[in-house]
């Protein structure tokens, strides 16, 4: 079948405000979802959904590497297979990749098998060109229910929210998103920014602001993984 766009983010999920409440779920459920880390350091972690991107993707490598931080991108794998190049910059970067499942699926909405096939093709598609195995895996939109639980549990998912959304999906003005996270920000944070937003993004602007003034701040940089582990030693 001819794929109509490079890109897949499903407009049912682009008109969701991901600010509403997560769905119910059940409470040892909700112990296998990280939001945040507790930490006493101020740690925090820079997180991108959705791409890569051919261009935006690699602006926000550059913001990256000229500041010398971490972060950790979330892949949709259809993308992924379009610009392995793109991926492949990532991981020579030393970023931490991340399944954001095959085509941006709603997984709440989706049955079991459909929800295993979207994680499992999401992973294939960057282990076939890289070698890469993902070990985080983000609902796209954070759209989850004990059936997603269930499916990342099986394949050793540690599964990735946020407690910070900059609202960057939204085409917020740059400097609203540095504001909301300047005000919000506090050890243990996941942040959620986008490197692929449709009709231009706000999110490089935002980022030449944000991130030397976090540092000022005293703010340190880490992917996921190393705040997840952070939180368990400290």
């Amino acid at each position: 079948m001819a794929r109509k766009s490079r890109f897949i983010l499903p407009a049912v999920l682009l008109s969701l405000t991901l600010a509403y409440p997560f769905p119910a779920i059940s409470a040892r459920a909700e112990e296998d979802i990280v939001y945040s880390c507790a930490s006493v350091e101020k740690r925090i972690a820079l997180t991108f959904d959705d791409g890569p991107h051919p261009t935006l993707t690699r602006e926000i490598i550059e913001i990256l590497r000229e500041n010398g931080v971490s972060a950790t991108f979330f892949l949709v794998g259809e993308n992924a297979e379009w610009f392995p190049e793109i991926v492949r910059e990532e991981a020579e970067a030393g970023f931490e990749l991340g399944n954001h499942t095959w085509s941006h699926a709603n997984l709440r909405e989706s049955d079991y098998d459909t929800v295993c096939r979207e994680i499992d093709a999401g992973e294939d598609a960057v282990w076939s060109n890289f070698e890469y195995r993902t070990r985080l895996l983000r609902p796209p939109g954070g759209c989850l229910n004990n059936e997603v639980i269930r499916a990342a549990r099986e394949r050793d998912y540690t599964l990735v929210c946020w407690s910070v959304d900059t609202r960057d999906w939204a085409h917020t003005p740059s400097d609203a998103i540095v504001k909301n996270v300047l005000s919000n920000v506090s050890g243990g944070d996941i942040l959620l920014f986008h490197d692929y937003i449709s009709g231009g993004s706000p999110t490089p602007a935002a980022l030449r602001i944000l991130i030397p003034e976090l540092k000022r701040r005293g703010f340190e940089f880490v992917t996921v993984s190393a705040l997840i582990e952070s939180g368990r030693s400290g």
